[in-house]
């Protein structure tokens, strides 16, 4: 089995791990989604909630829960770092996409520490297993409801920015869009820190 598992828990919740964007960072995004093409069924991510996954639990109880927020919480002070969020990406293909995102730029390899980190800290508390796909990390700017060609006419500008902590979010599907609530968080060093 691989990826998230579910749990028939009643007091199941549905959890993931990623890194937020600064607030600084937020400002620069929201001008890049005011600049994306009229489409419709077109939804912005609101800017407060765009980060980037590290891995999709799933519903898990509470049990499970407790064993993320161990792994976020042992995750060392040293691993943050600078990054960029740059190029458009059309998820799960160009053709077809249902997401837009941001691409990081991670010569330094921070997110792909992060990632490991995170992995197998839940491998081992048997929280998940990883997916047999690479991680690729990026930030979801926007979501379609139906796949329908974008045409996005710009690239936008690299986007330089310091990973400063990891979350455990609790997700909550809503009409209106997903509600993230902080379950537990680890404040990282950057360079700019």
């Amino acid at each position: 089995m691989s990826g998230e598992w579910v749990s028939t828990d009643p007091e199941s919740e549905r959890l993931f791990i990623g890194v937020p964007l600064p607030q600084a960072t937020m400002a620069l995004l929201a001008a890049v989604q005011e600049g994306l093409p009229p489409v419709n069924g077109l939804r912005r991510v609101r800017p407060e909630q765009v980060h980037v996954t590290l891995a999709f639990i799933g519903s898990v109880g509470p049990g499970a829960r407790e064993a993320a927020r161990r792994v976020v919480a042992s995750i060392p002070p040293e691993a943050g770092g600078l990054t960029t969020l740059g190029a458009f990406v059309l998820l799960p293909s160009a053709r077809r996409p249902r997401v837009i995102a941001l691409g990081v730029d991670d010569p330094a390899g921070v997110f792909a520490r992060l990632f490991e980190l995170v992995m197998r800290g839940l491998e081992r508390e048997q929280v998940m297993r990883r997916e047999k796909r690479p991680f690729r990390a990026h930030a979801t700017i926007a979501r379609l409801r139906v796949p329908v060609e974008v045409g996005l006419k710009s690239e936008c500008g690299p986007l330089p920015f310091p990973v400063e902590s990891v979350r455990l979010y609790r997700s909550e599907l809503r009409r209106e869009g997903a509600l993230y609530t902080v379950v537990e968080e680890r404040t990282l060093q950057s360079a700019e820190s």
